[in-house]
């Protein structure tokens, strides 16, 4: 077969037939052949042949490859090793909790939100993306999906949005997870403890239908089996089909039996995993998601990513987001996994601060708009909060330290200040 430039030199000679270019019809190769008698079908093929072999290597050429990050090869080591195991865990401390990345959703008009989830990420060393909130109002009417409830009210239409704009954004990404946040979360300060022993429960999974591939035991450090991962929700129950699918462990940061009591379902389904109200305090478990409420913290995969969107969005939206994909759950259509006790919380002010779901006056809110304020706030779910952690250590006052220096020196018979 002759080179490209070959070819293209004696196109460029005689543009008869690409078949004597090649070679294949020898006897032609002598006739004279002028661009008269040349079909426009010939033409057109041999330029497009022509610009085949001149174009694609330069393409190819100056495309560099999409970079992803480099983990170590699971051909070159053991991935069921305990060590390599440790390792994967490890990475739950880093800025993204172990997973691809962290977004966090907030309206635009929640500054306040914005304001404390920044001194959050900046003092928990995390690193967050913002995924701007919707307005329900300005979604077009052509791009509501099919089946939504007429009682469906605008804020929870947009906030459907918002969390289908993170799915996506997901699936615009080269990432295999993503973990979603609420702008009005808190969590314990020893988080990324936590989030590092679940990590070492996953990939010794009791619960799973496979085994994980090597790429996950090397990559993933709380696999890829699942769509959803929630880790914060405000209540949560098994399926009473599978209540012996479930994985227990101790964790100390877990919060007292007393504080799980007052959300009573959460209580019962720990009670159902056969926990007494003692282990109930000490232990975690992990089991397949079937009904939750609230949507404060969840990762996703990018099948989960394209199964929500599919089932949410393309096929159509019945009522609130958290509602729905609770009902998808129920239903078999996502698969999920459910940390019990959760690992983040809503944290509440009281007053109508505490949502965008209502309105200001909303009788159900009370009568104030700022509550208690964030000094006073709390949660519900957890052991301590790194809420309270972050303004006890943040707290300064920079005259008490000229105050102690000043005595220092007096004391020392120093001259002082």
């Amino acid at each position: 077969m002759p080179s490209s430039t070959r070819i293209f030199d004696q196109f460029l000679a005689c543009p008869y037939s690409l078949d004597s270019l090649a070679g294949d019809r020898p006897h032609l190769a002598h006739n004279r052949c002028p661009l008269s008698k040349i079909s426009l079908k010939r033409v057109s093929l041999v330029s497009g042949v022509l610009l085949t072999l001149i174009i694609v290597p330069v393409v190819h050429y100056h495309s560099p490859p999409i970079l992803k990050p480099v983990y170590p090869d699971s051909g070159s080591a053991n991935c069921t090793d305990v060590n390599h195991q440790e390792t994967v865990a490890k990475r739950a401390h880093n800025a993204t909790l172990g997973f691809g990345e962290i977004v966090y959703i907030s309206m635009p008009d929640r500054s306040d939100r914005q304001d404390a989830m920044t001194l959050l990420s900046a003092y928990a060393g995390l690193k967050l993306k913002l995924i701007p909130g919707v307005f329900g109002t300005e979604i077009s009417s052509k791009a509501i999906p099919d089946g939504v409830s007429p009682k469906t009210r605008p804020s929870e239409l947009g906030c459907w949005r918002a969390h289908a704009d993170a799915w996506r954004y997901l699936l615009e990404s080269d990432m295999d997870t993503l973990l979603i946040f609420e702008d009005d979360l808190d969590w314990n300060p020893n988080l990324k403890k936590t989030l590092e022993n679940l990590s070492l429960q996953m990939q010794n999974s009791k619960i799973r239908v496979d085994e994980p591939s090597d790429y996950e035991r090397a990559n993933a450090p709380y696999g890829l089996d699942w769509d959803v991962l929630y880790l914060g929700s405000c209540k949560e129950s098994s399926n009473p089909d599978f209540r012996g699918v479930v994985q227990i462990w101790d964790d100390p940061d877990v919060p007292d039996v007393e504080i799980i009591k007052k959300t009573k379902l959460t209580y019962e389904t720990l009670q159902n995993f056969g926990l007494s109200d003692e282990e109930i305090g000490q232990k975690r478990t992990l089991s397949p998601a079937y009904q939750t409420v609230c949507t404060t913290a969840y990762g996703i995969t990018r099948r989960g990513a394209q199964r929500l969107l599919i089932t949410m969005s393309y096929i159509g939206f019945h009522n609130a987001v958290d509602t729905d994909m609770s009902r998808i759950f129920r239903e078999g259509g996502l698969r999920g996994y459910t940390l019990t006790p959760p690992a983040f919380s809503q944290f509440r002010v009281g007053g109508s601060r505490d949502t965008d779901n209502r309105d200001p006056g909303d009788p159900r809110l009370g009568d104030s708009i700022t509550g208690r304020g964030n000094l006073h706030g709390y949660n519900k779910k957890l052991k301590g909060s790194v809420r309270w952690s972050m303004v006890e250590d943040l707290q300064f006052d920079n005259w008490a330290e000229y105050r102690r220096i000043k005595e220092a020196r007096t004391a020392n018979s120093v001259e002082s200040w």
